[in-house]
C-alpha cells in the first residue's frame, strides 16, 4: 500500500477520525468460520492418517505447517479491520495508517508461506503415487520452482522498502522503496495463480495416459479436479488485488481483499485434504460403503483373486477353486474397479493399511491386474501365488505388486 504524494492528498475532503465511514463489516465472521471449517477438515485428515491408515508421511506435516501459517494469515486480516481497514484512508489518523501497513506487511509475507507449503504437500502427495518417470521429473521441476518462488517473494516482500520499517512508517531522508509496488502485488498475486493452475493440471495426463476404462480415469481426475476451488480463489483474489491498487484509498478497498486472501489460503489447505477423507467415512457409513462396492475387509491378494474370477480369463481348474461363495467378491471388487480407482484397502495380514491405486491394462496381448500400494511398511505387499499365475513385484516409488493371469505354475520375477 503505497502513501499517495501531496497532490492526490490535497483533494481528499475533511478527515472524519470520530465517526468515520465504514463499509459493511463481515470478515471476521466469515474468516472465523473458515478457520474453523479448515481446523476441522485437517484434524479429521490427521486422525484418519495416524489411526487409521497408520501412515502419516511428510505431507502431512507440512499441511499441519501449511494450516498454522494460515490461521496467522487470518488473524492479520482480522486485527486489521479494527486498525482502519475498511475506512477511507483520509478518515485515518497517522497512527492508524501506520497499523494498517503493518497488518498488511504482515498478511503479505504469512500468505504466501501458506499457499507454499500446501503445494508443496500437494506434490508430495503426487510423488506417492507417481508411476512413470516423466511424471515424477515434472513433480520434482514444480517443486523446485514452488521453492525459487518462495523464496524470491520472501525477499521480495520484506526488502521492497529500505529499511524494512519504511514500509509502514511515514517516509524519511534515506529510505528507499520499490518504486512499483502496486505492480509488485499484482505480479504475486498472478504468479500465484500460475502455480495454482500448474499443479492442479500436472497430474491428469498421467491418469489419462493409464490404460483403464474412461469412465475410471474420470473419477480419478475427479478426485484431483477438486482443487480447482483454490485457482478459482486466486482468481477473485487477483481481482481485488487490482481494485486496492490503482486507487489510493487502499486502506477502503482492502477489506475484500483481505476476505479473499484469508479464504484461499483455507480453501487449497481443505481441497487438499479432502481425498483423505474417504477412509473416515467409509468406517463411520459401512452401509454407505457396500453399497457403493466398498467392502474395508477386502485385501489387495483378495482384490487380485476375484478381479481374476471376474474377468472370465483363466484355467477351468482355477475358476473351480475360486467357487461360487467368492461370486461376492467378484462383483463387490469389479465395483470397486469401477468406481474407486484410488482406493483404501484397509489393512493386510500383517497390520499395514495400504492405499492402491487399481488398474487393469494389456500387457503384450495380456490382461495384467495391477495393484499400486502405498503400504505404511516398508516391506512389499505380501502377495502368495496361487496355481496357473506369474506373480510380479516391481518397484517404482513404493510397492507395486501385478498378478498376470495368463501364466502357468507359479513362479517370482
Amino acid at each position: 500500500m503505497l502513501l499517495p504524494p501531496l497532490s492526490v492528498i490535497l483533494t481528499w475532503p475533511a478527515p472524519n477520525y470520530v465517526n468515520p465511514e465504514r463499509q459493511p463489516s463481515f470478515m471476521a465472521p466469515l474468516i472465523i468460520a473458515m478457520m474453523v471449517f479448515c481446523g476441522i477438515v485437517v484434524s479429521l485428515r490427521l486422525y484418519v492418517r495416524a489411526f487409521i491408515l497408520k501412515s502419516f508421511k511428510a505431507d502431512d506435516w507440512l499441511i499441519i505447517a501449511a494450516t498454522i501459517t494460515a490461521m496467522a494469515v487470518s488473524i492479520t486480516c482480522i486485527l486489521s479491520e479494527p486498525a482502519g481497514v475498511g475506512i477511507h484512508i483520509w478518515d485515518l489518523t497517522p497512527d492508524r495508517v501506520t497499523t494498517v501497513r503493518i497488518w498488511s506487511f504482515a498478511t503479505q509475507l504469512t500468505f504466501t508461506w501458506a499457499v507454499s507449503l500446501t503445494k508443496v504437500s500437494i506434490l508430495l502427495f503426487y510423488i506417492r503415487f507417481c508411476t512413470t518417470r516423466s511424471f515424477k521429473i515434472s513433480i520434482y521441476a514444480t517443486l523446485i520452482f514452488v521453492a525459487a518462488w518462495t523464496i524470491c517473494w520472501t525477499f521480495l516482500i520484506i526488502f521492497q522498502c529500505v529499511p524494512v520499517s519504511a514500509y509502514w512508517r511515514f517516509p524519511r531522508s534515506g529510505d528507499k522503496c520499490i518504486s512499483l509496488q502496486n505492480q509488485l502485488h499484482l505480479l504475486h498475486g498472478s504468479t500465484n495463480l500460475i502455480t495454482d493452475v500448474l499443479i492442479l493440471l500436472l497430474p491428469i495426463p498421467t491418469v489419462w495416459s493409464l490404460k483403464m476404462p474412461t469412465r475410471q480415469k474420470l473419477t480419478l481426475i475427479g478426485v484431483f479436479s477438486l482443487g480447482i476451488v483454490a485457482p478459482l480463489s486466486a482468481i477473485l483474489r487477483l481481482i481485488y488485488i487490482q481494485k486496492a491498487t490503482i486507487s489510493w484509498d487502499q486502506s477502503w478497498w482492502c477489506i475484500e481483499l483481505w476476505i479473499w486472501t484469508s479464504l484461499e489460503t483455507h480453501v487449497a489447505i481443505i481441497c487438499a485434504s479432502f481425498p483423505s477423507l474417504k477412509p473416515l467415512v467409509i468406517k463411520i457409513f459401512p452401509r454407505f460403503a457396500s453399497t457403493h462396492g466398498y467392502t474395508s475387509q477386502l485385501t489387495p491378494m483378495e482384490f487380485n483373486s476375484s478381479a481374476a474370477a471376474t474377468s472370465g480369463v483363466g484355467r477351468t481348474h482355477s475358476r473351480a477353486q475360486l467357487g461360487s461363495s467368492n461370486k461376492s467378491k467378484t462383483d463387490r471388487a469389479a465395483k470397486v474397479r469401477s468406481i474407486y480407482p484410488l482406493t483404501t484397502f484397509g489393512k493386510d495380514e500383517r497390520g499395514e493399511s495400504q492405499e492402491s491405486i487399481v488398474a487393469n491394462i494389456g500387457e503384450s496381448g495380456r490382461n495384467v491386474d495391477i495393484i499400486t500400494s502405498f503400504s505404511s511398511g516398508g516391506s512389499p505387499p505380501q502377495v502368495p501365488p496361487k496355481p496357473g499365475t506369474v506373480m510380479k513385484t516391481t518397484e517404482i516409488t513404493r510397492q507395486v505388486t501385478s498378478r498376470d493371469r495368463s501364466g502357468y505354475g507359479d513362479r517370482m520375477v
